[in-house]
């Protein structure tokens, strides 16, 4: 029960992670943009300023505003790959976490099963010395035979699932 409890704890916190990253990533970027949105704004009222003044200083302004077109482009193309570099590591976590979730899944689903067998070669050993098999024992190799199913099931399902984004990303 602990061992589940720690996976599952784990799981929460490894996928919680990226997406406290990527909110406050986001909370950064909203922030540069408004540092940037006002950046901007002052310097289209000091090129505004600068027209009324002489047609050189207009001229030395256009100059400026194609330099922050080029600053935000580059601005632009930096934050695209940072988004497609956070997105990809993102993957990376759910696939190893996925991955390592299934594999403990499996050794759960083959530890059962081994229980399972252990306890119904006791039952038959017992019917072959003539003792019948006690009602809690009956009752525990039920209840492991329906933990095998659930387990199985919930495996098959965890592969087909883990099959399809695999098919898609191919």
């Amino acid at each position: 029960m602990q061992t589940v409890l720690v996976a599952v704890l784990g799981t929460a916190g490894i996928i919680l992670s990226p997406a406290i990253l990527a909110y406050i990533t986001g909370r950064q970027r909203r922030h540069e943009k408004l540092e940037d949105y006002a950046r901007q704004d002052l310097v289209a009222e000091r090129v505004t300023e600068a027209a009324d003044k002489t047609r050189e200083v207009a001229h030395q302004a256009a100059e400026a505003a194609r330099l922050l077109v080029a600053s935000n482009l580059v601005a632009a193309e930096t934050a695209a790959a940072a988004t497609a570099l956070t997105n990809g590591k993102l993957d990376q976590i759910h696939t190893l976490v996925n991955s390592n979730m299934t594999a403990a899944m499996q050794a759960e689903l083959d530890a059962t099963r081994a229980l399972l067998a252990m306890m119904r070669e006791f039952r038959d050993f017992k019917a072959t010395a003539g003792k019948p098999a006690s009602r809690q024992a009956l009752a525990a190799i039920e209840e492991t035979e329906r933990k095998v199913g659930e387990l199985a099931t919930t495996l098959d399902d965890r592969l087909a699932q883990t099959r399809v984004p695999q098919t898609e990303g191919n």
